[in-house]
C-alpha cells in the first residue's frame, strides 16, 4: 500500500490555460513592443526631420521623463481607488490618439518641435498612469500560488518585445520613414486597449473612493515601503536603473545624429 506521502504531487496548472493571463499577456506585450518603436523613432524624429539641436532633443527627453516622476505614486494611488482596467484603457487611448496626430501633422507638413514635445509629455503621462494600474491588477487574474510564475514570464516576455520594438522601429523607419513608423506604436496601443476589454476581473477590482485624503494614501503607501527592508532595496535599485537608462535614452540620439 503506498502512502500518501510517497504519492507524487498533482501537476501545477499551466498559465497558458488561464484566459486572463494570456490576453493580458498579449496586450502588454503589444504595449511594451510598440512603445520601444516609439522611443527609438521621436528622437529620430526631432533630429532628421525637425532639425533639432542637442539641447532641444535633450529637453524632449526631459519632458517625456517628467510625467512618471511626478504622477507616478498619484497613479498608484488612483489604481487602488477606481477601475484598473479603465485605467489601463485611459492610458492605451490616450497614447494612441497623442501619437496619432505626428504623422497626420508630418503628412501636412506641420509637424512642429512644440508639438512633437507636447505628444512626449502626453504620452509620458498615459503611460504611467496605465502601467500603474496594469502591475497592480495582476494579483486579481491568476491565483496567488502562481504570481511568482507569472512575474518571470511577464519579465522574460517584456524583454523581448521590448528588443523586438526597437529592431522593428528600425525597420518602419527605414521602409516608411520615421513619422509613419510611430503608426506601430499607435497599432500596439489600440491592441492593448482591446485585449484589457476582453480581461474578467472580480468585482473588487472596483474600488470606491474612500473619503481619505489621496495624499494620506500615498504616504501610507512610502512608510510601508520604507519599513520594509526588501521593498526599499528594489525600489533603490529600480530607481537607479531607470535613472542611469533615461540618461542613455538621451544621449543615443545625439550622438547618432546631431553633428558635432
Amino acid at each position: 500500500m503506498t502512502s500518501s506521502a510517497d504519492s507524487p504531487a498533482p501537476p501545477e496548472p499551466s498559465l497558458w490555460r488561464h484566459r486572463n493571463f494570456r490576453t493580458f499577456l498579449i496586450g502588454q506585450s503589444a504595449s511594451v513592443t510598440g512603445s520601444s518603436i516609439s522611443s527609438m523613432v521621436i528622437p529620430v524624429i526631432a533630429v532628421l526631420e525637425l532639425h533639432a539641436t542637442a539641447s532641444q532633443v535633450a529637453w524632449l527627453a526631459f519632458l517625456g521623463l517628467l510625467p512618471p516622476a511626478l504622477l507616478a505614486l498619484h497613479a498608484g494611488a488612483l489604481a487602488d481607488r477606481h477601475s484598473k482596467k479603465r485605467q489601463m484603457i485611459t492610458g492605451d487611448l490616450a497614447s494612441a490618439v497623442a501619437l496619432a496626430t505626428v504623422p497626420v501633422a508630418a503628412a501636412l507638413d506641420v509637424l512642429t518641435l512644440s508639438q512633437l514635445m507636447a505628444v512626449a509629455v502626453v504620452q509620458g503621462a498615459a503611460g504611467v498612469i496605465h502601467d500603474a494600474a496594469a502591475i497592480s491588477i495582476l494579483p486579481s487574474l491568476v491565483d496567488r500560488s502562481l504570481i511568482q510564475r507569472s512575474n518571470s514570464r511577464i519579465g522574460a516576455l517584456f524583454a523581448l518585445s521590448a528588443t523586438g520594438g526597437s529592431n522593428l522601429g528600425a525597420a518602419l523607419t527605414a521602409l516608411v520613414g520615421p513619422a509613419r513608423a510611430l503608426l506601430g506604436d499607435v497599432l500596439s496601443y489600440l491592441v492593448s486597449a482591446w485585449c484589457t476589454t476582453r480581461i474578467h476581473t472580480p468585482k473588487t477590482d472596483r474600488v470606491q473612493a474612500e473619503e481619505r485624503r489621496l495624499w494620506a494614501e500615498i504616504g501610507e503607501g512610502l512608510r510601508y515601503v520604507h519599513g520594509d527592508e526588501r521593498l526599499r532595496t528594489l525600489t533603490l535599485v529600480n530607481a537607479t536603473t531607470s535613472f542611469a537608462l533615461a540618461l542613455l535614452n538621451t544621449l543615443w540620439a545625439l550622438y547618432l545624429f546631431v553633428p558635432a
